[in-house]
């Protein structure tokens, strides 16, 4: 993927890239990063690019980590989506996942996201090229839910979870010999810390349920060339709730639908001006539904909505699932899913590839 280098003299333009290349329903959350904003996993993603109060099995460290706490054996799971696939091949997004219980302290898990943006050619004022160099974000993050409350089946109130994460974010743009050509004497790096806060509640009102909360990315500033103009994660508040609608011996149905708040405001009066702030975001709303059905708890079929006004974004997913079991200790889970993208590009597939272990 070629393009001159003038626009990294201006905060780093491919910064504006992770904006672009992430999947759409992002435009809501403000920060500086991409991956962040993406969601991983090919049955939520199905389902609208909803599910904060549902089992998200090995992924619940992204989506909450309070679903941690119920976890049952262990399972080992990664998700792959080429992410404009009509302009380039380079770009793509790529998660690992691994969780597991912890006997009766709840459960633990790792989590590594990876943002490639492909390759750029370094071309100067005069048009020689100077080589190319490689863009990526990269996350590691490790997380753990815990039981506070043990409801007795059939109540109102049931299991109360709690979980958090941690976050090493790191973003490479480029290197110190590509920002030289334009007369930085920096690289393109920017590092952060974060934090994830997960809160869940299951219960029965007639139908089995649960609600969720996760107060994503809190944490500091990615400083890339100038030490007071950093940009924030991307900061949000995701909550939720889940719905086993149906339950019978060969038919089951979920849904789900979350709402999702930006806790990025500006002091200034117009949107983006000052430095960011901790707080109840100007962006409006992003809502996300979703519902799925399964056939003797083997095979998955997914449909949702996602309504995204500040990304002008009102379109369906879909996705599938196949759980296939090798005795009784070992089910190998294949999912898939299609969600919309922004800016008239293609729509995204997301495949995810899960192992666990009872």
């Amino acid at each position: 993927m070629k393009t001159q280098m003038r626009w990294l003299g201006v905060a780093l333009g491919l910064a504006c890239l992770a904006c672009w290349a992430a999947p759409p329903a992002e435009a809501q959350t403000y920060g500086g990063t991409g991956v962040l904003k993406i969601k991983p996993g090919g049955r939520a993603t199905g389902m609208g690019q909803s599910g904060v109060a549902l089992d998200q099995r090995a992924h619940s460290i992204w989506w909450n980590p309070a679903a941690l706490a119920g976890l049952a054996g262990t399972e080992l799971s990664s998700t792959v989506a080429k992410l404009v696939p009509d302009l380039a091949d380079d770009v793509y997004y790529l998660n690992i996942a691994y969780a597991s219980e912890l006997g009766g302290w709840g459960g633990f898990g790792v989590d590594v996201m990876y943002l490639s943006y492909g390759k750029t050619e370094a071309v100067d004022n005069e048009n020689i090229s100077h080589g190319f160099f490689s863009s990526y974000e990269f996350v590691p993050a490790v997380g753990f839910g815990t039981r506070v409350h043990g409801g007795r089946p059939g109540s109102i109130i049931g299991d109360i979870d709690v979980g958090v994460s941690l976050k090493y974010i790191l973003v490479d743009l480029a290197p110190e010999w590509a920002m030289a050509i334009v007369g930085v004497e920096k690289d393109g790096r920017a590092d952060a810390f974060g934090v994830d806060l997960g809160f869940r509640m299951t219960g029965q009102l007639g139908v089995p349920y649960a609600v969720g909360f996760n107060v994503q990315n809190i944490g500091s500033e990615l400083v890339f060339i100038e030490a007071d103009q950093g940009d924030p994660l991307p900061r949000n508040l995701k909550a939720g709730i889940g719905v086993q609608a149906y339950q019978g011996e060969a038919l089951g149905i979920v849904a789900s639908f979350d709402v999702n708040k930006a806790l990025i405001t500006y002091p200034g009066r117009d949107e983006l001006e000052g430095q960011p702030r901790f707080g109840w975001g100007e962006a409006k709303e992003l809502l996300n539904a979703g519902v799925e059905f399964s056939i003797q708890s083997r095979l998955h079929f997914r449909a949702g909505y996602v309504y995204d006004p500040e990304g002008e974004i009102e379109a369906a997913t879909f996705g599938a699932g196949l759980d296939v079991g090798f005795g009784n200790e070992r089910v190998v889970r294949f999912d898939y899913s299609s969600v919309p993208q922004a800016l008239d590009l293609e729509r995204v597939s997301y495949l995810s590839v899960g192992v666990l272990f009872q």
